[in-house]
């Protein structure tokens, strides 16, 4: 699906946090927001599943306006907001379980896909950080959904575990094909993973840039030693840095 945001403004006691926001994801693209702390992206995140009302503006999915409505998208947070009381199966099937379509064969084949087979009846308490990221983002691919907004999902984790988890991402992304809009404050993140990288600027955040990542799929964590990668996390260093 093709997710649209025209110019999206919102502010908080009169003080603007979004100015003029306007971008594209298009079907089964990877596009990532970096900018700098406290200038938005999570606010936005709000805007497009519907929390938040923007000021001005337009959301669209495939043409169709998705502004204060709920249920477009599937949203994995910082943390892995996985429920306590639920075995890792449970809570992966949670999302479509509130849509009425269960599909426990397709959560058991994933959950072995993503390592995790040995572990569908155990609770969020036993498994390891990695292991509960990989669980959360599996229950947001398998929410009905087509448009994934991942906001920081790896920012808790330590540097191994977290390439051990993008590389993950990439491999189960690339069988699935959803769009998917990525929060991020690593360049190397942003240029590793993606299709597209939005820059924003600091609050009230606009477009500073978008640009297009030139490696080709599929990717692997030899990229990142490139002379070519190197030089263009110089060059989107710049971008941000300007």
């Amino acid at each position: 699906m093709n997710l649209s945001i025209q110019g999206i403004r919102k502010s908080f006691d009169e003080k603007f946090v979004l100015g003029d926001v306007s971008f594209d994801v298009l079907d089964g693209e990877f596009v990532s927001l970096i900018g700098p702390s406290g200038s938005g992206k999570s606010t936005l995140f709000g805007i497009i599943g519907g929390l938040l009302e923007p000021e001005a503006g337009e959301i669209t999915i495939d043409g169709a306006s998705i502004v204060n409505e709920r249920g477009h998208i599937s949203y994995m947070p910082q943390q892995d907001a996985l429920f306590p009381w639920r075995t890792i199966l449970d809570n992966v099937v949670l999302g479509q379980e509130l849509h009425g379509e269960v599909d426990t064969t397709e959560a058991k084949r994933m959950l072995e896909f993503a390592g995790l087979g040995e572990v569908i009846h155990a609770y969020p308490h036993q498994l390891s950080g990695g292991m509960k990221q990989r669980a959360s983002f599996i229950r947001a691919l398998l929410s009905p959904q087509s448009v994934l907004c991942l906001d920081e999902p790896f920012s808790a984790l330590d540097e191994f575990t977290r390439l051990d988890m993008q590389k993950w991402l990439l491999k189960t992304w690339e069988a699935h094909k959803q769009s998917i809009l990525f929060i991020t404050h690593s360049i190397e993140e942003a240029l590793f993973l993606s299709d597209k990288i939005i820059v924003l600027t600091n609050s009230p955040a606009e477009v500073k840039e978008v640009i297009e990542v030139p490696f080709a799929r599929p990717r692997d964590e030899a990229l990142l030693l490139t002379e070519e990668f190197l030089m263009w996390k110089r060059k989107v260093l710049d971008v941000v840095a300007k």
